[in-house]
């Protein structure tokens, strides 16, 4: 089947599909944190069982999946009111050691350079994935090392990313140094109070489920053309409600890359303009990193 460069969408559809929405977004967001709340309590009352692990996986894959509205507000799409996707992103990239600053820039290079070797950050200067290093990269240890470096070296005010602009150095180095900041003043309140709350509640769940989270991303391109042409190396996976509801929709990712303005709650709208047309739909999450796998 040919696949086409562009979709011609009638300009009250698309008019439609962009309309921003503060309640649907604040909606979405209740909903993702009601359910963290409720996987926190699950495991506090859990931690001497049996049940201590799977509560675990359960509430470090609610926790790892807020990177959904982390991706969403550094797009300015989760929220209709611009200062809101920032005072969400700010604290969701402070629990992700993910500067929310620093991702906008990484993640604007990604679509303006989606799947080219040399200039889109997700792949420039990474060698393909060997056996080996599929699941190193698979076990999120790369993730926390390259991260925690990152901000340290942005916090010594040295900043060399190109797709990061001279004109946003200070910013991303002041955001560093806050990162920084934070997490030592929690260490020393831990360490203070004899409290494993950070532990529990925060770094082993995140730990424990990071894999969880980059088997889902890798899924996005993974496999796909290295083309320019959006509905081809981009990925739709179709899965359950309720992943697409941990991942603020973001399975629909070959439409999100292909209108990147269009927020979270329409895409599955997008989706029947644009499905017959896209070249790599997964059938699920498992048959398609098991694909993957493979191909290592």
């Amino acid at each position: 089947m040919p696949h086409a460069d562009k979709i011609e969408l009638p300009d009250a559809v698309l008019k439609q599909l962009s309309l921003r929405s503060d309640g649907k977004g604040l909606l979405q967001l209740g909903g993702h944190l009601t359910l963290l709340f409720l996987a926190g309590m699950g495991l506090h009352q859990l931690q001497a069982g049996i049940w201590l692990l799977p509560m675990l996986l359960v509430y470090g894959a609610v926790l790892t999946f807020l990177f959904a509205p982390l991706h969403e507000s550094i797009h300015y799409t989760a929220f209709k009111t611009r200062w809101l996707n920032n005072r969400v992103a700010a604290p969701i990239g402070f629990l992700l050691l993910i500067p929310f600053q620093y991702f906008r820039a990484f993640h604007y290079g990604h679509h303006r350079h989606t799947q080219n070797p040399a200039l889109d950050p997700e792949l420039a200067g990474k060698k393909p994935l060997t056996r080996t290093g599929y699941w190193l990269h698979v076990s999120g240890l790369p993730f926390w090392w390259d991260n925690a470096g990152k901000i340290y070296r942005h916090a010594l005010g040295r900043v060399s990313e190109p797709f990061i602009e001279s004109g946003k150095h200070a910013v991303i180095v002041q955001e560093a140094r806050l990162h920084l900041a934070g997490y030592a003043i929690l260490l020393l309140l831990s360490l203070g109070f004899s409290s494993g709350a950070l532990w529990w509640y925060w770094l082993l769940p995140a730990i424990l489920t990071q894999p969880l989270l980059r088997l889902f991303l890798l899924a996005e391109h993974g496999g796909c053309d290295f083309s320019d042409n959006m509905l081809e190396n981009s990925r739709t996976t179709y899965t359950t409600p309720l992943l697409n509801f941990l991942a603020w929709n973001m399975p629909y990712h070959a439409e999100h890359h292909y209108l990147a303005s269009i927020p979270f709650h329409a895409l599955p709208a997008l989706h029947a303009y644009t499905g017959q047309q896209i070249k790599f739909r997964g059938d699920g999450y498992y048959r398609v990193n098991l694909e993957i796998a493979r191909n290592k």
